[in-house]
């Protein structure tokens, strides 16, 4: 499954994993011809999604893993909600029971990715890209996010290689190109990678 997509800023980044995710799920779902969720769970997502608060939202996704505690979108989303609301050590709990029912969702973990940024887990937060590069090495957006990841740990020569990956697959991501020109103003500003393990870029 690939998680190639545009990223026109972190929010709605984010909300794309999601809604791209569920729905390949929905399409790999269809293709095994497995039998679909029974109509009121479903229903209970679509209120969900419909929700004008998060804590409304909760209700309904905790509703439907009541009926089926193995209802992956609902823990999907519940994680989303979660994440959204500031808690994040919640959210990661919700998506570590997603990839127990679905192992190889290389979505979910790069919303585990945004969760452990979240919560200044950028080691972390690296680990969960690179376990999805291992995968999908030309994924850009989590190319992207390691890259962000790393630039939150003053890592700037390895960010920098990150980014300049992305382009070489999509040269026409404007969000990662200007990404690319702050963090050369920075590093030009400083004048040396020293704080940095990657010293050697160039």
């Amino acid at each position: 499954m690939s998680f190639h997509w545009k990223s026109e800023d972190s929010d709605m980044t984010e909300e794309n994993v999601s809604e791209n995710m569920s729905k390949a799920k929905q399409k790999e779902l269809q293709a095994a011809e497995k039998t679909e969720e029974p109509e009121d769970l479903k229903q209970l997502l679509v209120k969900a999604g419909e929700a004008g608060s998060y804590e409304d939202k909760l209700r309904l996704y905790d509703k439907a893993l009541t009926l089926d505690p193995l209802f992956l979108d609902a823990w999907i989303q519940k994680g989303f909600a979660l994440d959204r609301m500031g808690k994040s050590k919640e959210a990661l709990d919700c998506y570590d029971r997603a990839l127990e029912i679905d192992p190889e969702n290389l979505g979910i973990r790069c919303l585990k990715g945004f969760a452990f940024n979240n919560l200044s887990e950028y080691e972390k937060s690296i680990e969960s890209y690179d376990e999805v590069l291992k995968v999908n090495p030309d994924d850009v957006f989590s190319l992207y996010q390691k890259g962000l990841a790393l630039e939150s740990l003053g890592r700037y020569g390895e960010a920098m290689k990150c980014y300049d990956n992305a382009l070489d697959i999509d040269p026409t991501d404007v969000l990662i190109r200007e990404k690319k020109l702050r963090l050369l103003e920075v590093i030009y500003k400083k004048g040396t990678l020293t704080d940095s393990p990657d010293s050697d870029f160039n």
